[in-house]
């Protein structure tokens, strides 16, 4: 059931639950074995509702919902232990291919690919438009719905112009490095502030903040941030300006890909900055570097290969991925590997 049908208007108390599941049971003659309940969060007490049902073990349930309403604390606290959460991001690379039925068969057809891909980004409807312009007019109110429905309803925020200031700040500086402390004096704003919003926005997965690396956790908390968004097109329609930074789109969509894998990540930075390294139990077990490009200048190649050399020797790690547009190889520099991997490569594995 789709609890945003206009049927749930009139009444959205607890009580239309079990009506639902007895018109299902005078139509079927028996109780449902499976419930999936879209959208649950507009109906009032649903957490509690769903706890009693659990621990009868009556039913099997999915809820799924949109909104980060859905994350609240009380509904948090009243499921503990009785569920599984699975958070479902934009479309892969692959999944991207599979919803256009589109195949490529060369480079030049998976670069155009990934062109598409980061450029509109793969929310699944903005996706399956035909009209470009209907794209964005979606990912604009996209924007739109998140602010309204998830931040502005859900917390007291005292300035909706300073949060729409600092949301086309970060999507516009995606993949830079931030600090609250910046913000304030550039646009003279609350430090407090600042961090509370910037929570609002990652609580609601829009934007997303990755920490450096470090063994002490102290300076991981007080050392600068990257910033990241949840889809590029998103980001690329509701920036300052639509300058297509194509490489720190890539390193957006390599970010979001090792989010949908599980992965916990960070960046590294001592003398050179390595734009991922992925932890397990605090521990680093990659390294990943982007740069979307085909590597020919050598300036830019010792630049990224002596990051990656610089991280893998401080993570202890033998071996790396530097993320390219189209070079594919595998290097052996001091005794460790250093594999380029085509973006589109590296996504659809």
């Amino acid at each position: 059931m789709n609890f945003e049908d206009p049927l749930f208007t009139l009444d959205s108390s607890v009580g239309i639950i079990d009506q639902l599941i007895s018109v299902y049971v005078e139509e079927y003659g028996s109780e449902p074995r499976f419930i999936l309940f879209d959208e649950i969060q507009n109906i009032e007490m649903w957490e509690r509702w769903v706890r009693k049902m659990v621990d009868l073990k009556r039913y099997k349930i999915m809820i799924t919902g949109s909104s980060a309403k859905l994350l609240s604390s009380e509904a948090a606290t009243s499921l503990t232990g009785r569920g599984i959460e699975r958070n479902i991001w934009p479309l892969s690379f692959k999944e991207y291919l599979r919803f256009l039925n589109r195949s490529c068969a060369t480079e030049n057809e998976y670069l155009a690919a990934i062109k598409d891909y980061l450029e509109y980004g793969s929310f699944p409807e903005v996706v399956l438009k035909k009209d470009n312009a209907q794209k964005i007019e979606l990912l604009r109110q996209y924007l739109t719905d998140i602010v309204s429905k998830d931040i502005l309803t859900r917390y007291e925020v005292r300035s909706k112009r300073v949060l729409d200031q600092l949301i086309t700040y970060y999507l516009t500086h995606i993949s830079s490095l931030h600090s609250y402390n910046s913000y304030k004096k550039a646009f003279g704003v609350n430090i407090e502030t600042v961090g509370d919003y910037t929570k609002y926005l990652e609580e609601c997965f829009l934007l997303f903040e990755v920490n450096r690396y470090h063994p002490n956790m102290k300076v991981q908390a007080r050392d600068a941030k990257k910033i990241y968004s949840v889809d590029t097109g998103i980001r690329n329609f509701n920036c300052a300006s639509h300058s297509v930074d194509i490489g720190k789109l890539a390193e957006n969509a390599v970010f979001v890909e090792l989010k949908r894998r599980g992965k916990t990540v960070c960046y590294y930075k001592e003398n050179y900055e390595t734009d991922f390294v992925t932890t397990e139990y605090g521990k680093v077990t990659s390294a990943i570097q982007v740069c979307y490009s085909d590597m020919n200048d050598e300036k830019l190649f010792n630049r990224e290969t002596r990051a990656v050399c610089e991280a893998m020797d401080g993570c202890k790690l033998n071996e790396s991925v530097i993320v390219t547009q189209n070079r594919c190889e595998t290097l052996k520099i001091g005794g460790k590997l250093v594999n380029l991997i085509p973006l589109y490569d590296w996504l659809m594995k």
